[in-house]
């Protein structure tokens, strides 16, 4: 499907050809696309695309939680827990078709998603500094 659509085509390319803390900015800034898209479909009594992006985004949360190392940093194991209540109510909202569920999940992963991209942005800027130094 995707040699048909040059934009999926783009987007497999960019998953594939990502390194570690790119694809984790990606996941990230999917799992906020699907937060807020489901929070719209359930604004619209659209259960069908809730459901949907409700899955995708418990999906995300999972490949978080795996792929974290919570001994990699101090803190890492509290953002253990937080990804597993995220992906806890994040089934509850989907169950339950609750807006102010998926309103409360988005508010407790933007900090999150906020602080990869720093994070990343600065062990970029660190990694440029120390090739042209």
């Amino acid at each position: 499907m995707s040699a048909r659509n040059p934009a999926l085509a783009y987007q497999d390319h960019a998953i594939q050809t990502a390194d570690g803390p790119h694809l984790l900015i990606m996941i990230c800034e999917r799992l906020t696309a699907d937060i807020d898209r489901a929070e719209v479909a359930i604004e619209t009594a659209d259960y069908e695309a809730a459901n949907e992006n409700l899955q995708h985004a418990q999906r995300c949360v999972r490949v978080l939680r795996n792929a974290l190392d919570p001994d990699g940093f101090k803190g890492g194991s509290e953002l253990l827990s937080v990804y597993a209540f995220l992906e806890q109510r994040l089934v509850e909202a989907n169950l339950k078709k609750d807006i102010v569920l998926v309103r409360q999940c988005g508010e407790t992963f933007r900090p999150i998603h906020e602080a990869w991209q720093k994070a990343v942005s600065l062990n970029e800027h660190n990694d440029l500094i120390a090739h042209v130094g």
